[in-house]
């Protein structure tokens, strides 16, 4: 099942660096790891990372992935870097914690083709709800693929897409499930199970599933 993911925990090694960069609250850490198994042709292995607050450098094998600012989580393709013996090195700003690394990094296996910025929302109109499931397909492949909306377990809509290196937009709505789905009281407080998987023949390249809320109430016929 994609993504498939290999979540890189400590320890990290925190190294010293110069004073003043010290003393301006930057920490080197640096961690390494083997090859993640078998990668075929249609696979490919990114870094990505969370929870960094300030700005954070990245370098692997001595190459240099890039810089990021803030605190939303990144990413990078590392395929063609990857060696047997592998080591990750961050220089991360704005901590002067020198214990450890409390951010998250892992290894993600994808296909050529997978979801982005996946957001999903439940609106109430009455009696009814209405599922409303955007996003991206980023990468490539050697045909359209397939995407499917499935609301507790069930298909709920279907759609074929066709993904872009620079990620191809798409919609899924489904206007007109029960209330009742989301409300089922403690058996599923958080409503219900959405998941969307996009899907090359008979595989399932990418899937995602969580649980929905109602954002808000409307009233009926608004």
């Amino acid at each position: 099942m994609y993504p498939h993911r290999i979540r890189l925990r400590g320890p990290w090694e925190c190294q010293p660096l110069s004073t003043a960069r010290t003393a301006a609250g930057e920490s080197r850490f640096r961690r390494r790891f083997g090859y993640p198994g078998r990668i075929d042709a249609h696979e490919r292995v990114w870094l990505t990372f969370a929870g960094i607050a300030g700005a954070a450098e990245v370098r692997l094998n001595d190459c240099l992935l890039g810089r990021h600012e803030g605190p939303a989580a990144f990413e990078f393709e590392v395929t063609p870097l990857l060696r047997p013996r592998n080591e990750l090195v961050l220089d991360v700003e704005g901590t002067r914690d020198q214990g450890g690394w409390r951010g998250d990094a892992a290894l993600e296996v994808r296909c050529t083709a997978f979801l982005r910025e996946l957001r999903r929302t439940a609106v109430l109109h009455g009696d009814r709800v209405e599922l409303r499931v955007c996003g991206e397909v980023v990468g490539v492949a050697e045909r359209p693929l397939e995407l499917y909306l499935v609301v507790d377990r069930s298909t709920a809509a279907y759609q074929v897409v066709t993904p872009s290196a620079k990620g191809q937009p798409f919609e899924i709505v489904v206007p007109d499930l029960p209330a009742e789905m989301w409300s089922r009281g403690e058996e599923s407080p958080g409503g219900p199970s959405v998941k969307v998987d996009l899907v090359n023949g008979a595989i399932v390249w990418y899937t995602s599933e969580a649980e929905v809320s109602l954002e808000k109430i409307t009233n009926p016929g608004g």
